[in-house]
C-alpha cells in the first residue's frame, strides 16, 4: 500500500509536478535531499485557526478536475497547505479512476486513505463542483438528469443598442421519474456482466457508454450483485450504483446474451462514495449506444405517437418475444416509460410477459431506432464545452447576417464576453477574423462563392463553418465561443500542410494565405505591373534618420518607390506589413497609421497631378522625390513644368519617365482636374510578446467610432479555466491620429507616459488594413 516514493500533485493547467513523499523507500529519498526537516502539511482546522479564510470546498465534495484527456471525478478527502509547496489550498482527492499515485501518504503524513494510485493533491483552484461542471440540479435518486438549472441566453443585437446579456432561458424540466424500490433480489447464482466494446476517451469528448450486441435470447439475471470485471487498460468512468448503470429491476427479465463489461467491483464501490447518481447519468447522457444505437438504459429519448410528440425513459432494451416464445428476429426493442399516461399503453408487460416496471397506461414498446434524443435537452457535449469555455451559448446562424456599422451597434458590441474568445494560442486567428469580418463587407464574397470545379472537396464545409459558426454569431450575437474556432482550426489542418494550426503560435498573413489562396481559392487582392499577384504588401525601406515619427502613407511611398513597381488597378483591400522583422525587431518604435492612404501615384496607367501646376502630368521624375512635396506626388510633372525644372543645373541630369495617360482621359486632360484615389483605413492588427489584439472602425466614414479588442483580455480561473473576451470603445483614436495628437506624441518620448490603447496602436501596429469605397463590394 506504500510501496510509491512519491506522491502526485497536479497543477490546475493538467500538467503533473511530482513531490517527494514518504513509504518504504523513503530513506533513499532522504540521502539525497537536504538534512532539514520537510516542513509539515498544515491541515483545514490549523490554516482557519491562523486566521485564513476558507477554501471554497468543502471535505466530501464531488468535485472534476479537467485533464488533458478529459474531466477526472473524485471526492475531497483532505484539504488544507503544503508549505514546502506555496501557500494555495490544495484539495486530496480520492478520483475514481487510477490518475494518481499513492494512498494519501505525504512526507510521512497519512493525509487521507484511498486505494493505490487514486490520490492526488491539487490546488483547489484547477478544481470544479461536480454539479457546477455536470449543469445537474435534480433530486437525487433519478436516473436521468431534469435541467431545469437557469442557462445563460446568448447574448442578442437590441434595436436599442442596450445589451440583453441579463436575460436568461429555462429548460423544460422532465417529467419527475419514479425510481424503482422494490425489495432486493436473492441471489440464486453469479452473474457476470461484461462490456462488448469500449471507445478511447478524447480530451472534449463524452465518455463512451456500454455497447450491447444483442442476437440471441436473453438470460435472466438472478442476482441484485452483478459481477464486474475490467477488460481495457483504459480508465473508465465507475457508476455510482448498479441500477444508475444497469437498471437490474427494468432488467429482471431479460439481458443480451453477449453482455456488458463494466469496470471492477472495487472500483464501483469507491465511486459509489464519490459522485451521485444524477452526476453519473450526465456523464452518459450522450454515449455510443447499443448496435450503434445512441441510448441506453436511463436515456430519455422523444417519440412520436399519433403524430403528437412524447417524452420518455428507457426501461429495458433488448429482443421482444412473441406469443410462441420465438424473438422478433434481429429487431432490437425498447421498452419506454412515459412521462403521461396514454390509453392503451401497459404497465411494462408484452403479451403477457413483464419486462419492466412502471405504473399502467405509461409503459409502451418501439424499435430502437425509432427513437429520438429528447429535443429539450442540450447535448453532454454542449454543456462539457460550456464548462471549458464557460456558459454563454453560442450556437450556429444560418443565412445572412449584415455587419455591425453603426455607434448603436458599437455600444452593443462593447464589453466582456464580446467578440472572439481565444484558446491555446488562437489570438492570431482571433484578431485577424475580427478585423475582416465585425464591421466590414470587404471579404463578403469569401462567404458565398459557389464552389468550382478546381475547389477541395471540402471547401462547402470550411466555407459553412466560417459563416454559420464565426461570422454570422459574431454578427448577430456578438460573440463566438472558442470551441467554434478550434472546428475551423482543426478542419483547417486536416485538408492543409500547416502544421499546429490548433495549438502552436502562427503570424496571421501565414493563416490569411492558407485560407484565402489555398483552401478558398479567392483572388488576390493586390496585383503588381511586374506581374506578381499577392494577398499582402510588405513595406520595404531603409530607415530615415530625419522621421521620428512616420506615417503609413510616407512608409507606402518610400517602398513604392525604391521597389520601382506600380499597381496595375485598384485594389479592393490592401493590407500592409510594417517593417519589422520578426515580432521582437521594429524599425521604427512608432508609426502613425494614415486614416486615408492616397494610392493616385502608385496606380499604373491611371492620371497623375503635376507637383508644380496641378495639371495632368505626363512624365515622372523619382530623382525629385521630395523637392516639390512630401510623397510620391512630387515626381509627376507636366510637359511645361518637367523642361522648366529640370532646366536647373542642379536637375539637368535627372532621369525622367515618360508616362501613360488613359485615352478617355486624354480627350479631357484640359477641362477636368485629375481626381486623387484614396483608401480608407478600417483595421489595425497589433502584436505585443507574440499576442495578437486589433483596432477596427465600425462602419465607414470619417466619423465612425473606432473600437479595440482582444481575445484574452481576461481569464477565468487559472489553467483550467478559460478567456474572457473583450471589446472596448475607443473614441479618441482620431484626435490621436490628428496633428494634435501627433504633436503630442512627438513630445512623449517614454511610451509609459502613454495609455495603453494609443501606445498599443502606434508601438505595436503590424498590418493596417485598408479598403477602397469604389471597390467595397467586389
Amino acid at each position: 500500500m506504500q510501496n510509491h516514493s512519491n506522491q502526485l500533485i497536479s497543477s490546475s493547467s493538467g500538467s503533473h509536478r511530482r513531490v517527494a513523499s514518504n513509504s518504504s523507500n523513503s530513506s533513499a529519498n532522504n540521502m539525497n535531499a537536504s538534512n532539514r526537516e520537510p516542513l509539515k502539511p498544515l491541515s483545514l482546522a490549523e490554516c482557519v485557526a491562523e486566521g485564513c479564510p476558507p477554501p471554497t470546498l468543502v471535505l466530501n465534495d464531488k468535485v472534476v478536475w479537467i485533464s488533458d484527456n478529459g474531466p477526472e471525478f473524485g471526492c475531497v478527502k483532505w484539504l488544507g497547505k503544503l508549505p514546502d509547496v506555496g501557500t494555495d489550498w490544495m484539495a486530496g482527492v480520492d478520483f475514481a479512476n487510477a490518475v494518481g499515485s499513492g494512498t494519501g501518504l505525504y512526507n510521512d503524513h497519512q493525509l487521507f486513505e484511498t486505494r493505490l494510485n487514486h490520490a492526488s493533491l491539487v490546488p483547489v483552484i484547477g478544481l470544479m463542483k461536480a454539479h457546477d461542471y455536470l449543469g445537474a440540479n435534480q433530486p437525487s435518486g433519478h436516473h436521468f438528469a431534469q435541467h431545469n438549472s437557469p442557462v445563460p441566453q446568448k447574448p442578442r443585437r437590441t434595436k436599442s443598442g442596450k445589451k440583453d446579456d441579463e436575460k436568461r432561458a429555462h429548460t423544460p424540466s422532465a417529467a419527475a421519474h419514479k425510481t424503482m424500490s422494490g425489495a432486493e433480489a436473492n441471489p440464486i447464482e453469479s452473474h457476470s456482466v461484461t462490456i462488448a466494446e469500449v471507445n478511447k476517451l478524447s480530451h472534449g469528448n463524452s465518455y463512451s457508454s456500454m455497447i450491447a450486441n444483442s442476437s440471441s435470447k436473453a438470460k435472466p439475471i438472478n442476482s441484485s450483485i452483478v459481477s464486474i470485471t475490467n477488460t481495457s487498460n483504459h480508465s473508465l468512468p465507475s457508476y455510482s450504483t448498479a441500477e444508475s448503470l444497469l437498471n437490474t429491476a427494468s432488467l429482471s427479465s431479460h439481458l443480451p446474451e453477449k453482455q456488458l463489461k463494466i469496470p471492477d467491483r472495487e472500483a464501483l464501490h469507491s465511486y459509489n462514495n464519490c459522485l451521485s447518481d444524477e452526476s453519473i447519468v450526465g456523464l452518459n447522457s450522450q454515449t455510443n449506444g447499443l448496435n450503434g444505437h445512441d441510448f441506453e438504459i436511463g436515456s430519455v429519448v422523444e417519440l412520436n405517437i399519433d403524430d403528437i410528440s412524447r417524452y420518455g425513459v428507457v426501461k429495458w432494451i433488448g429482443p421482444l418475444s412473441v406469443n410462441d416464445g420465438h424473438d422478433l428476429g434481429d429487431c432490437l426493442m425498447a421498452g419506454i416509460e412515459l412521462e403521461e399516461e396514454v390509453n392503451g399503453l401497459s404497465d411494462g408487460t408484452y403479451n403477457g410477459k413483464r419486462y419492466f416496471d412502471c405504473a399502467p397506461k405509461k409503459g409502451y414498446f418501439v424499435k430502437l431506432s425509432h427513437c429520438l434524443k429528447d429535443s429539450r435537452f442540450a447535448s453532454m457535449s454542449e454543456r462539457r464545452r460550456s464548462a471549458l469555455f464557460g456558459s454563454i451559448d453560442c450556437p450556429t446562424v444560418t443565412g445572412d447576417v449584415p455587419p455591425l456599422s453603426t455607434s448603436d451597434d458599437l455600444q452593443s458590441l462593447c464589453g466582456k464576453n464580446r467578440g472572439i474568445q481565444g484558446h491555446h494560442n488562437s489570438c492570431y486567428l482571433d484578431a485577424t477574423l475580427f478585423s475582416m469580418f465585425s464591421c466590414t463587407t470587404i471579404f463578403e464574397s469569401l462567404l458565398h462563392r459557389p464552389p468550382r470545379g478546381d475547389d477541395i472537396p471540402e471547401y462547402k464545409e470550411v466555407q459553412r463553418v466560417l459563416k454559420e459558426e464565426i461570422v454570422n454569431p459574431l454578427r448577430a450575437n456578438l460573440y463566438v465561443r472558442a470551441d467554434r474556432v478550434m472546428h475551423l482550426r482543426t478542419l483547417l489542418e486536416k485538408i492543409s500542410s500547416v502544421r499546429g494550426l490548433t495549438s502552436e503560435e502562427k503570424d496571421p498573413e501565414e493563416f490569411l494565405n492558407l485560407l484565402l489562396n489555398e483552401i478558398l481559392k479567392a483572388e488576390p487582392y493586390l496585383k503588381l505591373s511586374s506581374g506578381l499577384e499577392s494577398f499582402f504588401y510588405q513595406l520595404f525601406v531603409e530607415k530615415d534618420e530625419k522621421l521620428t515619427l512616420p506615417t503609413v502613407q510616407q512608409l507606402f511611398d518610400q517602398s513604392f518607390l525604391a521597389s520601382d513597381i506600380k499597381l496595375r488597378e485598384v485594389p479592393p483591400c490592401l493590407l500592409i506589413q510594417m517593417p519589422r522583422f520578426g515580432r521582437q525587431f521594429k524599425m521604427y518604435p512608432r508609426i502613425v497609421p494614415s486614416l486615408y492612404l492616397d494610392i493616385t501615384d502608385v496606380l499604373d496607367n491611371s492620371p497623375r497631378q503635376c507637383a508644380i501646376c496641378g495639371q495632368c502630368a505626363e512624365y515622372e521624375c523619382k530623382e525629385c522625390f521630395g523637392l516639390f512635396g512630401e510623397g510620391l506626388d512630387s515626381t509627376a510633372f507636366c510637359g511645361k513644368c518637367v523642361d522648366k525644372n529640370h532646366s536647373h543645373k542642379k536637375r539637368s541630369k535627372h532621369k525622367t519617365t515618360k508616362l501613360s495617360i488613359p485615352a478617355e482621359f486624354h480627350m479631357l486632360k484640359e477641362h477636368s482636374q485629375v481626381p486623387r484615389i484614396y483608401m480608407e483605413l478600417f483595421a489595425v492588427l497589433c502584436i505585443e510578446t507574440s499576442h495578437y489584439v486589433s483596432f477596427v472602425k465600425c462602419g465607414s466614414g470619417p466619423d465612425s467610432p473606432w473600437c479595440f479588442f482582444d481575445s484574452m483580455a481576461d481569464r477565468k480561473g487559472e489553467q483550467n479555466g478559460y478567456n474572457i473576451p473583450e471589446v472596448v470603445s475607443f473614441p479618441d483614436l482620431r484626435w490621436w491620429l490628428s496633428e494634435e495628437g501627433t504633436a503630442f506624441l512627438l513630445n512623449t518620448k517614454d511610451d509609459k507616459m502613454l495609455p495603453e490603447m494609443p501606445r498599443r496602436l502606434f508601438s505595436d501596429a503590424y498590418i493596417c488594413w485598408y479598403a477602397s469605397d469604389v471597390l467595397r463590394y467586389r
